[in-house]
C-alpha cells in the first residue's frame, strides 16, 4: 500500500515537472542488457519502444543492426570512468587509446591509486584532461557512425558509490574535480549532438544528486539515467520523475531488482520508459510489459 501511495503521489509531480505523458501515465517499455555473446532472447526485442544495451565487445552485432531496423532502439555501453586492466577485445583496446598503458588515471592520491571495481582503475575524469577529450572524440565518431542510438555510460554523475572507490574518504577539493570533470564531460557531448545528431541519446548509469547541488548541473546535459538496483522508495521514486535534458527524447531506465513482480512494480513509476528484471547481465529473459511506439526521435 505504501508504495502505490507513493507512486500516486509522484503523478502529480511528473507531470508539473514535464514528463512525457507516455511516461507519467503509462508502462514502462522492455529494456534488455545483452552484454554476452549468446543474443538469448533478442529477437523478442524487435519492436518499436524497445530499448537495447549492447556489452563492451558486441556493439556491431548484426541482430542489433535488425533490432534496429524494426524499431528498436540500441544503445553502447562504455565504462568511461575507470580502464580495465586487461582488455576485454579489440573494441575495448580502440577506447581505451590503444590499451591500458595509454589512458591517463585519475592522479589523486598518486596516478592509479583509486579503484572503482576489481581489475580496473580509475580514468582522469577532469575537465579537459586527454582522457576526456578522447571520450568525447570517441562519441562524436559515434554520433557520426549512426550504427547505434545513443550511449549507456556507466558511472558517470555526480559521485562514486562502489566500497572500492571510498568517495566519502576523498578530500572534498578531490570529490569537487571529480564531479566537475563529470559535468563538463557531458556538457561537451551534449554540444556535440546537438551539432551533429540531435537525436543521440545520452543515458548514464548513476545519478547526480550527490547530497549538494555540485552535480546537479550535468541533468540538463542528459536524456535521462539508469536506475540499477534501486529501492522502491521516496527518494528514488522522486528522482525518476525528473525532467533532465529538453531535447524532447527523454529515457529514464530501471534495472529492477529481487523479483520480477518487483520490476512490474517500477514500470508503473511516473518517469520510468523502460525497464528489465536481469539477476545477470548476460542478456534479458522475455518482455515483461508491452510495446509502445514512443515517436519522438
Amino acid at each position: 500500500m505504501k508504495k502505490l501511495l507513493l507512486v500516486t503521489l509522484y503523478v502529480g509531480i511528473s507531470l508539473a515537472a514535464g514528463v512525457p505523458a507516455h511516461a507519467a501515465g503509462g508502462i514502462a517499455n522492455p529494456l534488455g542488457l545483452f552484454w554476452d555473446g549468446s543474443f538469448t532472447n533478442i529477437e523478442d526485442y524487435y519492436q518499436p519502444g524497445a530499448l537495447l544495451v549492447s556489452g563492451n565487445c558486441n556493439r556491431y552485432d548484426e541482430r542489433f543492426a535488425k533490432a534496429r531496423e524494426a524499431g528498436a532502439e540500441v544503445l553502447t555501453y562504455l565504462n568511461i570512468v575507470e580502464v580495465y586492466d586487461r582488455m576485454p577485445c579489440k573494441l575495448s583496446t580502440e577506447f581505451y587509446m590503444g590499451g591500458y598503458d595509454r589512458v591517463p588515471l585519475w592522479p589523486y592520491p598518486t596516478p592509479g591509486q583509486r579503484i572503482n571495481y576489481h581489475s580496473t582503475h580509475m580514468t582522469d575524469m577532469r575537465a579537459g584532461s586527454a582522457w576526456s577529450n578522447n571520450v568525447v572524440e570517441y562519441i562524436t565518431h559515434l554520433m557520426r557512425e549512426g550504427k547505434v542510438d545513443g550511449v549507456f555510460m556507466d558511472n558517470v554523475g555526480g559521485r562514486l558509490w562502489s566500497q572500492l572507490a571510498q568517495w566519502k574518504t576523498w578530500p572534498r577539493e578531490e570529490q569537487d574535480e571529480w564531479t566537475r570533470g563529470n559535468v563538463d564531460l557531458v556538457r561537451r557531448l551534449d554540444e556535440a549532438r546537438r551539432r551533429i545528431n540531435p537525436k543521440f541519446i545520452i543515458i548514464n548509469n548513476n545519478v547526480w544528486d550527490r547530497g549538494d547541488s555540485l552535480g546537479l548541473e550535468g541533468e540538463r546535459y542528459v536524456d535521462g539515467v539508469v536506475l540499477e538496483r534501486p529501492k522502491m522508495d521516496d527518494w528514488h521514486i522522486k528522482y525518476a520523475a525528473k525532467p533532465f535534458g529538453d531535447l524532447g527524447h527523454r529515457r529514464l531506465l530501471v534495472i529492477a531488482k529481487d523479483t520480477p513482480e518487483g520490476a512490474m512494480e517500477w514500470a508503473k513509476v511516473p518517469g520510468v520508459t523502460h525497464m528489465t528484471f536481469q539477476q545477470k547481465y548476460d542478456h534479458p529473459g522475455p518482455p515483461l510489459t508491452p510495446f509502445r511506439a514512443l515517436n519522438d526521435r
